[in-house]
């Protein structure tokens, strides 16, 4: 179809649409392979956007997607790996996120797991952390399992599986150190990595709780190789030093002591200017719950405020305007601040997990002595007095001790 431009856009397109309706019809007839090939096909037909705003075809390409999705459900033990990677690309592409087709998927994933080449295993799981989705077996499964392949993964599948895991939150120590331990014996063995490349490696690590101190020698001096660092490599530097210097204090003291302290003044000024606004959730919302804070204790209340520490919280409550850090910080959890659960068909039921990157700044704020509390944003949705804010903001400041007036 792709070779035949004219007869592809006959009327408009809507011959593709009649397509669509014909292949969702007869996707039980298809092997797996040529199930692949039509996920793909119609997924590449609704990249175009003037496709994609054509009635007929969205309408078809979505119920075909629906129908495949059905169908794949019910066999998904007998596509290949590659095939099984290929057809989640492609309902990724369009959008397709049913909660319970991606338990299923999970589930069939985990069962056959180690039937997965490592560099296609890795693959599923950052598809899977890209759609926001973890399911928690199949990750442990699989760190087991790549834990002993690590000489299988190509440089870059070893910053995607740190990438994934470092998403979805989901700790596992002997993962990371086989992965760290095998990015030091590829660099000794002459393989280099860029150094925005090991500042993501240290970055992820640090989100998992891991440190290794060769790894980060090896970062230090590529980073003196290079005449200039990109803008989110230093910004993961800078939470890499707030979290060493926290978790690992011991560990990371020699390191810290070649730091002169401009360096650390250096990355924290950049990091100021980069993150000017860690708001994950609407600016109403934040407004709101800045509004109920103030009624419920005695001081000044800011939104987007910046810690000593250089991070921000949505919402803080100082003594003094002047101060840095507050006696109490609020942050708002909203559905781009964690991952969701397929340990559960039912999305109903279905657990949520922080997301990493979120997790690790909370768990520096936190372990810095700033007392911390989370309001989740649809919950805050669903409150329709004021009073009913109250009692809820209350209820979790309550948990901090004496604060509230």
């Amino acid at each position: 179809m792709d070779t035949a431009p004219a007869l592809r856009d006959h009327q408009g397109g809507d011959f593709l649409a009649e397509l669509c309706r014909l292949l969702g019809s007869r996707l039980r007839e298809l092997t797996s392979m040529q199930f692949t090939t039509a996920c793909s096909t119609v997924a590449a037909w609704s990249a175009d956007p003037k496709r994609r705003r054509a009635p007929l075809f969205a309408q078809l390409s979505k119920v075909f997607f629906t129908a495949a999705a059905n169908e794949m459900s019910s066999r998904l033990m007998t596509f290949a790996p590659h095939e099984l990677n290929s057809c989640l690309a492609a309902f990724v592409s369009v959008g397709f996120s049913e909660h319970k087709f991606f338990a299923s998927v999970g589930r069939a994933a985990l069962a056959r797991h180690s039937s997965f080449a490592p560099v296609q295993l890795t693959a599923l799981l950052a598809i899977l952390s890209e759609m926001r989705l973890v399911h928690t077996d199949l990750f442990n499964a699989a760190a087991t399992f790549l834990s002993s392949r690590t000489k299988e993964l190509r440089p870059v599948d070893i910053i995607r599986v740190l990438r994934s895991f470092a998403k979805c939150n989901v700790q596992h120590q002997g993962l990371c150190r086989a992965v760290g331990d095998e990015v030091v014996s590829r660099v000794k063995g002459g393989v280099s990595f860029r150094a925005e490349d090991l500042c993501e490696i240290t970055w992820a690590l640090c989100v998992l709780e891991h440190f290794n101190p060769d790894i980060f020698e090896i970062l230090l001096k590529a980073l003196r190789k290079v005449p200039v660092v990109p803008s989110d490599a230093l910004t993961q530097l800078f939470e890499c030093h707030l979290a060493l210097e926290t978790e690992q204090k011991s560990q990371y003291r020699r390191f810290r002591d070649r730091m002169d302290q401009e360096t650390v003044e250096a990355l924290q000024d950049h990091y100021r200017e980069a993150r000017k606004d860690e708001r994950r959730c609407s600016d109403k919302h934040r407004s709101d719950v800045a509004s109920v804070l103030k009624s419920l204790v005695e001081g000044s209340v800011h939104v987007n405020h910046r810690t000593s520490c250089g991070l921000l919280v949505d919402v803080a409550a100082l003594r003094k305007r002047s101060s840095t850090d507050g006696f109490v910080h609020v942050d708002l959890d909203s559905n781009v601040t964690f991952v969701r659960s397929l340990d559960h068909d039912d999305p109903a039921t279905a657990g949520i997990v922080i997301e990493g990157a979120v997790a690790l700044r909370r768990r520096i704020l936190q372990k810095q002595g700033l007392r911390l509390v989370t309001v989740r944003e649809s919950e805050w949705r669903d409150l329709d007095e004021s009073k009913e804010k109250r009692r809820h903001l209350r209820n979790l400041l309550s948990a901090l001790g004496d604060v509230l007036e």
